[in-house]
C-alpha cells in the first residue's frame, strides 16, 4: 500500500507542475501573452519527458520537452548530449565580457524568478535583449532570459512566445538521472 501511496503523490505533484507550467497565470507567461490568449484553441496535453530541476535545491525549472535548436551565432562551440530521456540537445559554449565560460541549453519556457530590467548589451543572441534566469527558490543563477528588443520593454518580466531561456547545463539536473541515482542506491541496499 505504501508504494501505491508514493507512486500516486509523486503523479500528482508531476499533475500539477504541468498545470502550473501551462496555466494562463503562471509566472512563465508574460502579463500582454495572458491577456491576448483568449482565441478559442484546443488544450493540447502534452507527454512530460523529464524534468530539469536547479542543482543547488531540486526546484523544477523546466521540462525537457521544451528543449530548442536556437543557435547562437556568437557560440565559442557547440555539442549534442543525449538527455536521460534519449532526447538529444544541443549544448552551446558561450562567453561573457568578464571572460567566464558557460555551457548553456537553449529552452522555449521556464521556471524563473522576476528580476531586473532586460539589457541590450552584449547578448549572444543578435537581436534579442536578456536578463539574468535564477531560481525561485533557492535563488541560485540558473541561465538568462532572452526577449526579441521590439517587445523587451520594462513592464515585461518574462519573455513572449518569441523568447526563450538559455540556461547553464551545469547549474541544472535531469530529475530522471536524480531518481536513476537514488533507484540504484536503494536496489544496491536491498540487496
Amino acid at each position: 500500500m505504501k508504494c501505491n501511496e508514493n507512486w500516486l503523490m509523486q503523479n500528482l505533484l508531476v499533475i500539477f507542475f504541468v498545470s502550473q507550467l501551462f496555466s494562463t497565470s503562471s509566472l512563465l507567461e508574460s502579463p500582454a501573452s495572458s491577456s491576448s490568449s483568449s482565441s478559442a484553441e484546443p488544450s493540447q496535453e502534452t507527454l512530460v519527458e523529464d524534468f530539469f530541476i536547479c542543482r543547488s535545491c531540486g526546484h523544477d525549472v523546466s521540462l525537457s520537452n521544451f528543449v530548442l535548436e536556437k543557435y547562437s551565432p556568437l557560440a565559442l562551440g557547440s555539442s549534442n548530449q543525449t538527455l536521460s530521456t534519449g532526447r538529444e540537445a544541443i549544448v552551446q559554449e558561450v562567453q561573457n565580457t568578464l571572460g567566464i565560460r558557460f555551457k548553456i541549453i537553449v529552452v522555449e519556457k521556464a521556471y524563473c524568478a522576476k528580476v531586473e530590467s532586460w539589457s541590450l548589451l552584449h547578448s549572444w543572441f543578435p537581436g534579442y535583449a536578456w536578463k539574468l534566469c535564477v531560481c525561485p527558490k533557492c535563488r541560485t543563477h540558473l541561465g538568462w532570459m532572452f526577449e526579441p528588443l521590439e517587445t523587451a520593454t520594462s513592464d515585461r518580466y518574462f519573455p513572449t512566445e518569441k523568447g526563450f531561456y538559455a540556461l547553464i547545463s551545469s547549474n541544472i539536473i535531469s530529475e530522471g538521472y536524480v531518481n536513476s541515482l537514488l533507484m540504484r542506491e536503494k536496489a544496491l541496499r536491498d540487496n
